[in-house]
């Protein structure tokens, strides 16, 4: 008890020192609070309250409010004058409240600004772009190729078949194998001639046991393409490709092959397609950098002619011609034929051998 009798003689001091401050705000009210201001002259004289009793009233009821004011205080709000105006000033939370539970439509046009969809990443660089077709010609030229290593299944197997070619004499020296990141645009177009290949040849109903394969598949190949190129591709790791006038390689990859030329030479193994192309080429060109590279390629053969008299790039007859002797009837290629294709979007090419012998 003697531990709680100086608690409570502090209680009752701390309550008394309030109604004392109480009793000066309602006996002695400040005047910077309260501005009066003259009143109107009223109508009705017998309705009028004694100043006294007003000015009283007045008092207490401003110094209630004063009070109440102090001790429901609102963080959100301001007084701005004397008059005890308030306004609301809004938190950053309740701004982020209100725009993350505004709608796009209850936004003014000058407010709202639309995200744009129309976003296409490449997957291999993460580098933005506002088009499809942006994306596509990037890839096509930055992602063309990329390098197969040892370990990777497919190289074994397409050295392979480059080294099947050879046997018997002095292999090549691979120095890398490239795949090959064809665009969209020339898959469509290798896609589209194998169905009207297709087509043509279900037109006909089947009459010769070649055009089974040409329902079936188009009669595809895998050949072979010789050519050169100017540039270090696929050097280091690079998987792009250069925009050199001279460069064949970097130009098929890129677009294709050219449609101006009356035909395109494929053969069926690497040996074959390595004697097309001069040996003293290198030699000739060294001043140019030039160097040879080997293409495996899909093909679309289609419909086999032989007769190079009758053969020709306008000829609805044939879709390829075999490089036989004039004069020849037979049509089935043989293992060193050179199969001539008179469609650039016949021809796909699948992968890059970079070597030398």
């Amino acid at each position: 008890m003697a531990n709680l009798r100086p608690f409570f003689t502090n209680l009752i001091s701390l309550f008394f020192f309030i109604l004392l401050h109480l009793g000066c705000f309602i006996i002695f009210p400040s005047s910077r609070h309260h501005r009066h201001r003259p009143k109107p002259p009223s109508c009705a004289p017998f309705l009028r309250v004694s100043p006294t009793k007003l000015k009283r009233h007045k008092t207490i009821s401003s110094s209630w409010s004063f009070i109440k004011r102090i001790f429901s205080s609102n963080p959100t709000s301001q007084i701005i004058d004397n008059n005890s105006k308030f306004v609301h000033i809004p938190t950053p939370d309740s701004i982020n409240r209100s725009i993350s539970t505004t709608r796009p439509g209850s936004l003014t046009e000058p407010d709202y600004f639309p995200i744009r969809h129309e976003i296409h990443p490449c997957l291999n660089c993460g580098e933005i772009f506002q088009s499809s077709g942006l994306l596509e010609q990037h890839q096509s030229i930055k992602h063309a190729v990329c390098e197969l290593f040892d370990d990777d299944p497919g190289k074994n197997v397409v050295r392979m078949i480059f080294e099947s070619g050879w046997v018997g004499l002095k292999t090549p020296t691979i120095h890398r194998v490239l795949k090959i990141h064809s665009s969209p645009k020339i898959l469509t177009r290798f896609e589209e001639y194998r169905e009207s290949v297709k087509l043509r040849a279900a037109r006909q109903g089947g009459q010769r046991r070649r055009d089974e394969r040409c329902i079936a598949d188009g009669n595809e190949l895998l050949r072979f393409h010789c050519t050169t190129f100017l540039c270090e591709l696929g050097h280091n790791g690079s998987s792009s490709i250069c925009t050199h006038q001279y460069c064949n390689v970097c130009g098929i990859i890129g677009s294709g092959f050219s449609p101006k030329l009356d035909g395109i030479s494929t053969l069926p193994n690497s040996r074959r397609a390595h004697v097309a192309i001069p040996e003293d080429m290198e030699d000739e060109f060294r001043f140019m950098n030039v160097k040879r590279a080997m293409l495996v390629c899909r093909v679309i053969a289609g419909r086999v002619g032989c007769d190079p008299v009758i053969g020709d790039k306008d000829d609805p007859g044939y879709d390829s011609l075999v490089g036989k002797e004039p004069g020849a009837v037979e049509t089935k290629l043989d293992d060193e034929d050179e199969l001539i294709v008179f469609n650039p979007r016949a021809v796909l090419p699948c992968f890059v051998i970079v070597y030398t012998l």
